[in-house]
């Protein structure tokens, strides 16, 4: 197994803008992570000899060490001096060779499309999402889940990036299984689905390769990448602008490390990588390899909490459709 060097993982762990010059600098470097408005208060506090600067310390502290970076043609750019640089460029090939099978679910209906959430190929034509994701565009009837009807046409798009227009879509075609408490086999369910998509869409094109499973043990400050389509909600919107630049829908890389191994629950750990509502159905990957360590399903930009399903839910799974 690959594993990152101690000296990188403690660059993460420890950053810390030494004083408010530094931070400064570093706003300075990287206007682009920031709001065009964000960035004329910035330089106001900056210009200002005010309390407000503590404040400016703060952001620039907090934020830019969990930051969310726009894939663009399955490719993203760090800034040189970011903490997070190091790492993400040793193993970038891993996480490119991912991204291009992670998609966004949308809704089509009334001729107006509609996101819904995150997915990833597990193999030749299923996706993984999330339980509380599928149930937007799924229903249970006699005993069986299927997709609703009324809506012109449910598919998952892998290209939907920043200032992209290509789509790259398939329609969903089966729900396969969805993880409730009458087929759990943990004391909660974990919040899975499992959907069938078309391997070839009506344009000839076909699917990404699917992901692989990580094998190993779990690790307390593993640097991990989530890869989804953070959507905007009501909630801490100058947050929000502050690390999203008020830019959503789109797919981005978003990397953290595991904080806890095992929360209430056998299935799932803790992560503090930035997420948002569409974050949800997420695959985790382990950065050193690119392999998947878990699906997101919860999260809280607020205090950078998120919360993942472990692979072996998938294996369990698996073994049963077999």
């Amino acid at each position: 197994m690959k594993s990152t060097p101690d000296k990188i993982i403690n660059s993460i762990l420890n950053f810390r803008l030494k004083n408010i010059r530094e931070g400064i600098d570093k706003f300075k470097k990287n206007k682009n992570l920031f709001l065009s408005d964000s960035q004329t208060k910035i330089e106001e506090i900056i210009e200002q000899e005010s309390s407000d600067k503590e404040l400016l310390f703060e952001i620039l502290n907090h934020d830019y060490i969990r930051p969310a970076f726009v894939i663009q043609d399955h490719d993203f750019q760090v800034p040189s001096d970011h903490p997070w640089a190091p790492i993400l460029n040793i193993y970038k090939e891993n996480i490119q060779r991912a991204v291009s099978s992670v998609g966004i679910f949308e809704i089509l209906r009334g001729g107006k499309k509609f996101p819904s959430g995150t997915g990833w190929l597990l193999s030749e034509d299923l996706v993984v999402t999330n339980q509380h994701v599928s149930e937007v565009f799924c229903e249970k009837v006699n005993g069986k889940f299927q997709l609703k009807k009324g809506f012109e046409k449910i598919t998952i798009d892998f290209n939907e990036e920043f200032e992209r227009i290509h789509d790259y879509e398939f329609k969903i075609t089966e729900i396969v299984h969805v993880e409730e408490d009458d087929t759990s086999v943990y004391d909660h369910t974990p919040d899975i689905a499992i959907l069938r998509v078309e391997k070839v869409n009506e344009n000839g094109e076909k699917l990404p390769p699917p992901l692989s499973l990580y094998d190993e043990p779990l690790k307390i400050n593993q640097p991990i990448a989530i890869i989804g389509f953070p959507s905007a909600d009501y909630k801490l919107p100058l947050k929000r602008k502050r690390v999203f630049n008020n830019i959503y829908d789109v797919k981005r890389i978003q990397p953290g490390l595991i904080k806890n191994i095992k929360m209430l629950y056998e299935f799932d750990f803790k992560h503090d990588c930035a997420t948002l509502v569409g974050n949800s159905g997420s695959p985790v990957l382990d950065i050193a390899t690119g392999k998947v360590v878990g699906t997101h399903f919860a999260g809280s930009l607020n205090t950078f909490e998120g919360y993942a399903v472990r692979t072996e839910v998938l294996k369990k799974i698996l073994a049963t459709l077999a």
